[in-house]
């Protein structure tokens, strides 16, 4: 009986955690719709630019990962990502990112703070 219930629970952990990366993945599509992202970016494809999955994967683990994509949203960048598109065999189609007006400061952290909670395996 106890086996069965320890199998119960880790089962539950199992898809309730997959749940939540879904979750996570589907609120990001939402503010990318919401806030003009999903023109250049998706998820998990290759829209004109970097899949959020991918970003996440570029910066999850760097220390200054959220100040740096929020001034990449807020102020645009140049050229970014064409080298590390080869890294994770990507073709970006885009060179630039343009500053994103329409999105404030906490606006921005949200998205980041959203996009490096994607699942990255």
């Amino acid at each position: 009986m106890k086996k069965v219930l320890i199998g119960l629970a880790v089962a539950g952990m199992v898809v309730s955690g997959a749940s939540a990366g879904e979750d996570v993945a589907q609120e990001v599509e939402k503010l990318a719709k919401e806030y003009g992202c999903s023109g250049c970016h998706a998820v998990d494809k290759v829209v004109a630019g970097p899949p959020f999955r991918v970003i996440a994967k570029e910066y999850k683990d760097q220390p200054n990962a959220k100040e740096t994509l929020v001034k990449s949203i807020l102020g645009g960048s140049m050229m970014k990502w064409q080298g590390k598109a080869k890294k994770y065999n990507i073709k970006i189609k885009m060179a630039y990112m343009p500053a994103q007006h329409g999105v404030d400061k906490e606006k921005a952290e949200k998205i980041v703070d959203l996009i490096l909670k994607l699942d990255t395996k």
